[in-house]
């Protein structure tokens, strides 16, 4: 068929848009993957770093993850041995004999020795008083000066962004101070922490449990603003839980709540603390400041809102959430689990799926109050 000048130049004109619009969907897509790698990358640096720390650092990130399945402690310690001490290889080897099969030892560069134990970092002062006592004994020279930092998890922090720069800090500190050893925790602390405790976790969940949760807040809470971190708490609830109650089996119910924990668990830092309270409620605690916890909380409620669970063949759930935080908020953790609770009172006011912040002016009970009977 023939075809005019008129029809060939309008044929021409949408092959050009096609190829533009062609060309600038490409763009998009591979800036978004250079963006998704740079990110990755940027997250694999902060963990393990570019150094000659880089490989112990992996060995702890994998310390953690292990540590976290099994709910068993672990302590990064450090060990930096004078300028007139043996050959760091010496003391390495001495190290690798001396401690058990499943600890690490792997040099961190800058005369710094990195070892990795299989225990809560409040037995770190007998491992290192054994292991000197050792060390003399074999006639390695410079043990009178060697100088540890201690870190654990999980009383220290849950990731090794956290664990290994305290460790150092600590080393840092024993050396300033003259003592062999610093940061180790404080064992009736510890003792209250471990997640090894059965009674500590929700079994339908597998976060902490509400008989536990302010316990466990406290602590968290005493321990960001002691270190003069911003805290925050996020209350999340289930909207229209005893609806769903009455539509679905127990079972579905218990299935979905597992699976909401998991969504809120994978959307946070191995850093924060995620409690159970209520039929369906949740309790998030993270060092950072409302308005950064405002963002993640948005974020929260917008991916429940997106997500069929599995539970029910595709149930439908919302939540809603208020969030409290330093500076609005000043005080123990049940004082910002009152405000986090007030700011959520206000988010049902407005409907389901809704996230609102604390502030000052939202009329809460007394904080003379706070300490509740429920909590």
């Amino acid at each position: 068929m023939d075809m005019s000048f008129t029809d060939w130049m309008g044929a021409l004109g949408q092959t050009a848009v096609v190829v533009v619009i062609a060309f600038a969907l490409l763009c998009a897509v591979t800036s978004w993957v250079r963006f998704q790698l740079m990110s990755e990358s940027a997250r694999e640096a902060e963990e393990l770093g570019i150094g000659e720390d880089k490989a112990f650092r992996m060995g702890v990130l994998n310390g953690i993850a292990a540590a976290r399945r099994a709910r068993a402690p672990i302590t990064v310690l450090l060990l930096r041995p004078p300028a007139h001490a043996a050959p760091s290889d010496a003391v390495e080897v001495f190290l690798r004999q001396a401690l058990r099969a499943t600890d690490v030892v792997q040099s961190c560069g800058d005369g710094v020795t990195g070892i990795l134990l299989q225990c809560g970092s409040e037995r770190a002062p007998v491992v290192v008083e054994r292991l000197v006592r050792d060390a003399v004994d074999a006639g390695l020279a410079g043990v009178a000066d060697w100088r540890f930092g201690v870190a654990g998890y999980p009383e220290h922090g849950f990731k090794t962004s956290v664990l290994y720069p305290r460790a150092l800090a600590m080393l840092a500190e024993a050396a300033q101070r003259g003592v062999r050893v610093a940061g180790m925790a404080d064992p009736d602390v510890v003792a209250e922490v471990k997640t090894s405790d059965p009674g500590l976790l929700d079994p339908v969940t597998g976060v902490v449990n509400e008989e536990r949760m302010i316990g466990v807040m406290r602590r968290y809470v005493a321990q960001e603003r002691r270190a003069e971190r911003a805290v925050s708490m996020i209350y999340l609830e289930i909207d229209q839980m005893e609806r769903l109650t009455a539509v679905h089996a127990e079972a579905t119910m218990q299935a979905m709540l597992k699976e909401l924990a998991g969504m809120i668990t994978r959307s946070t830092r191995e850093s924060d603390m995620l409690a159970r309270f209520g039929a369906g409620g949740f309790v998030l605690a993270m060092a950072t400041s409302p308005a950064a916890a405002m963002t993640i909380a948005q974020r929260l409620v917008t991916d429940v809102r997106k997500h069929a669970f599995a539970a029910g063949s595709g149930m439908k759930v919302t939540i809603s959430a208020g969030l409290a935080g330093y500076p609005d908020v000043v005080g123990s953790a049940v004082h910002y689990f009152v405000a986090a609770e007030a700011a959520l009172k206000q988010a049902r006011v407005r409907g389901r799926s809704q996230c609102v912040v604390y502030d000052t002016s939202m009329t809460t009970r007394s904080m003379q109050d706070a300490e509740a009977p429920h909590l």
